[in-house]
């Protein structure tokens, strides 16, 4: 693996030369307040060791090999591996506008002989099999509509011996962080609107169906509208409105309640706000498509600080027993 000095003070270099506040307007504004650590050489250097950490959790030599981030956002993670040696490195998100910024990254830094991103879904992304060495998933999981299809493509996408790693801060083995998603789950259902964490509400799920339903069928009664509504949860817009023309025809209501125990369903773009996962379950469900798979918990050390360092290294290894304080976990599944 190449030095993290020498990689560091690339990934710094550049990243200071992006963040210079008159590139506002020029990148995506957002950049700044998702990225903060990046205005500074310590974060550019946490962000760094953070991807050799990975690939170290992993023993991935990322030189000259070609790799996936799917759902790669600002492109941060791809942009490192850049610089640690990587032959190709392809990513896609459904975020235009982050995107849009990894792209003018890739073409302002000249990076485009190495990088590619790509505006897709999961469900619409397509590549050779058996062409990547590496598939990652940084923080992304918990949004994909469909982790069963994830699975199944990063396992066709792979090569033998290729490894899938994830790293994700839902880690449903956690008290506390399962019962604060537990809560945001259902402040995106039923509100109220407004803050909570690093989120925030606009317009519960709930009013959304509603509006659905009384677009489609201005005539029905509101208590209706709000009744159908709540017996939905979860579903998108073709399916709420199959569910009406049911009732409507029939008299039979649907039963799909809100019930706490499901990340609910935005039901315009069928996007999930944050899963939970169990990781230990999540790695035994791997094997289903051909990977050995461990999870491991994970408490820190990407900012440098050898005494975190060195306590995540034990409390990684005691993983199962180690789960229920970590605040994350990573996976690595290799392919057989």
């Amino acid at each position: 693996m190449r030095p993290f000095a020498v990689v560091a003070q690339q990934v710094d270099t550049l990243y200071a030369q992006a963040m210079r506040p008159e590139n506002k307007g020029h990148y995506a504004e957002e950049l700044w307040h998702y990225y903060p650590q990046l205005t500074h050489t310590k974060g550019r250097y946490q962000e760094t060791r953070y991807v050799y950490d990975l690939c170290q959790l992993a023993r991935f030599d990322p030189e000259g090999t070609r790799v996936l981030d799917v759902g790669c956002g600002y492109g941060l993670q791809l942009t490192i591996l850049y610089f640690m040696g990587i032959r190709e490195g392809v990513g896609f998100d459904l975020s235009a506008e982050r995107l849009n910024t990894f792209k003018q990254i890739i073409n302002d830094f000249k990076l485009d002989a190495t990088l590619c991103a790509h505006l897709m879904g999961l469900e619409d992304a397509e590549f050779e099999p058996e062409s990547f060495d590496m598939v990652l998933s940084n923080e992304a999981i918990s949004h994909y509509a469909d982790v069963a299809m994830f699975f199944d493509k990063a396992a066709r996408w792979l090569r033998r011996g290729g490894v899938l790693i994830i790293a994700d801060g839902n880690n449903g083995a956690n008290p506390r962080l399962a019962r604060f998603t537990r809560e945001v789950w259902r402040r995106f259902e039923q509100g109220p609107p407004g803050a909570i964490g690093v989120h925030r509400v606009h317009r519960p799920y709930v009013e959304l169906r509603a509006e659905i339903i009384q677009n489609a069928y201005p005539h029905l009664p509101l208590a209706t509208v709000r009744q159908l509504s709540e017996r939905t949860s979860g579903m998108t817009r073709d399916a709420i409105l199959q569910a009406v023309a049911r009732y409507l025809d029939t008299g039979e209501l649907p039963h799909a309640f809100f019930d706490g125990k499901s990340c609910p369903v935005e039901p315009y773009s069928g996007a999930v706000i944050e899963r939970l996962f169990h990781p230990v379950r999540l790695a035994n469900e791997l094997a289903r498509y051909g990977f050995r798979a461990r999870a491991y918990a994970y408490f820190g050390g990407a900012g440098g600080n050898p005494v975190v360092r060195a306590a995540n290294r034990v409390l990684q290894w005691l993983t199962p027993l180690s789960l229920r304080w970590a605040p994350s976990f990573r996976l690595v599944a290799y392919k057989s």
